[in-house]
């Protein structure tokens, strides 16, 4: 292999299917609004659960919902996911605390709790959501995890700039990858690849990412990502953030 339409075929078989998270512009919550995947606003509850806190006791603030609609990649045992994040705090990774998960495998809507947010006048926005199905490829800080050959032959074929050459096939198979929110696929890294792994070594799933999203007024430090893995086998969740 060392022509570029061979660097084609092994880029290939990695396509995955993503779903692109779009924000509407803000807007005033509708009645049923914790009942629709949406940015800011009221989070769905049931009764007996208490708002999410950090271990000093500050309120953590709603930032996004997602219910499964079959049709957004979420993973099928996923009803719905929710974040939470702290500003004072401001974690950068799993390891710290201010910032929530929160996954819920079976809905009971009959114990739906209208529970007040103690953030209502929090930063993030109320925006509903449109889902948009796209294709995604590793970026380049991302390809050797989960095709060495790849990031290989790209080298090979310029050895001063692989990388141009990896997005050469990329945008003539996907088109141009941009930073942006989004559900599955592969992440897009700010500030290089941080992608942790399964028990088995491979690369964990990418659950979520969240860009800055100017119409819920959202900023992760200077225009950054968040991004959240999960392995469906353990359930366990790696959360990390970067910025420019």
């Amino acid at each position: 292999m060392t022509t570029i339409a061979d660097l084609e075929e092994l880029v290939k078989p990695l396509m995955r299917n993503a779903i692109k998270i779009e924000a509407f512009k803000s807007s005033v919550p509708p009645e049923n609004s914790q009942l629709i995947s949406h940015f800011g606003g009221d989070p769905y509850f049931e009764i007996g659960q208490q708002w999410p806190k950090t271990k000093s006791g500050k309120d953590l603030e709603f930032i996004f919902q997602v219910f499964n609609n079959q049709k957004n990649n979420l993973p099928e045992n996923i009803k719905l996911v929710q974040f939470f994040y702290n500003w004072d705090e401001f974690p950068w990774d799993t390891e710290q605390d201010g910032w929530l998960v929160k996954i819920y495998e079976n809905l009971n809507v009959e114990q739906i709790n209208r529970k007040k947010n103690p953030n209502a006048s929090g930063t993030v926005k109320y925006c509903e959501i449109l889902f948009k199905e796209i294709q995604s490829l590793p970026d380049w800080d991302g390809l050797e995890s989960y095709s060495e050959e790849a990031a290989k032959l790209a080298c090979l074929l310029d050895d001063d700039q692989p990388w141009d050459k990896y997005q050469l096939v990329t945008e003539k198979l996907i088109g141009e990858q941009n930073t942006q929110s989004q559900i599955g696929g592969y992440p897009s890294w700010v500030q290089g690849d941080s992608t942790p792994t399964q028990i088995n070594g491979e690369p964990m799933n990418l659950l979520f990412q969240l860009d800055s999203e100017e119409n819920a007024e959202l900023m992760w430090g200077d225009c950054g990502l968040i991004y959240v893995f999960y392995d469906e086998t353990d359930q366990r969740i790696e959360f990390n953030l970067q910025c420019f």
